[in-house]
């Protein structure tokens, strides 16, 4: 991949970073949701106080939880405005988790640094999935887990595409937004193996063949129910995605 197709993605989320946290599924939206993540979260990494690095931490989403629940937290991003946001917002609630920028692909710390590598809604943005995994994979201590919180963005289903349409002409005529728009232009688009996001399994077979053991699914349902109390009717419409934690463990 070129260094300009690297350039165009981090100029994308730089663009987005301001407004990111507004949109729904990204930012909390309730304290119902926020208790839920955390349930998720004691659920996949445990309670002990642990060494993490969020991977493509974005505004700080998982970092800042997960420091709040007393884990040592590590965020790293390719997008500086969008470590901006998740610096001012550990400053605000005055949680030690540190940002800096660094690359998915290609991490710049030791061999056994970490407890947990978590993510969220990484995977499908990257243009070499399987070499950014070796690399979550390497600095994870023997023992330590990997935690994947992904999803499949587009459906073959008619009934679910009818839904999406849907819901996308009611966002069009209420909120005067064109929800069509799309993150990114053709070049990044065909650049990027997981375009459009990947099932659960098809996530769970990538971890076995990276040689992780205990590759287990865990649900977002409870996370899912409280996002959507939240929401307008017509943006239910568009969320149908399958959504899924996976983790599994390091020889």
């Amino acid at each position: 991949m070129s260094v300009a197709v690297k350039q165009k993605i981090m100029e994308t989320w730089n663009q987005r970073a301001e407004d990111y946290d507004e949109q729904f599924g990204h930012g909390l939206k309730s304290l119902e949701e926020k208790e839920a993540w955390k349930e998720v979260l004691k659920a996949a990494v445990g309670s002990e106080n642990l060494d993490i690095l969020d991977v493509g931490t974005g505004t700080g989403f998982l970092a800042l939880i997960l420091s709040e629940l007393g884990h040592n937290c590590t965020g790293i991003d390719i997008s500086e405005k969008m470590l901006n946001q998740a610096k001012k917002k550990a400053v605000q609630n005055r949680l030690p988790a540190s940002f800096h920028y660094g690359d998915a692909e290609q991490l710049s710390f030791k061999e056994g640094s970490f407890d947990i590598v978590i993510n969220r809604h990484l995977l499908w943005t990257l243009p070499h999935p399987e070499l950014a995994m070796e690399n979550w994979i390497k600095v994870l201590k023997p023992g330590g887990k990997l935690v994947i919180i992904e999803g499949k963005w587009m459906s073959d289903s008619i009934f679910l595409k009818l839904k999406t349409f849907v819901g996308k002409c009611l966002i069009a005529l209420v909120e005067r937004k064109n929800p069509w728009e799309k993150y990114y232009d053709k070049e990044i688009r065909e650049s990027l193996p997981f375009m459009g996001g990947l099932e659960a399994n098809k996530t769970v077979q990538l971890m076995n063949s990276m040689g992780l053991y205990e590759v287990e699914i865990m649900s977002l349902d409870r996370v899912i129910r409280a996002q959507k109390k939240v929401m307008p009717p017509y943006r239910k419409l568009l969320y149908n995605y399958e959504r899924y934690v996976v983790t599994g463990k390091k020889m």
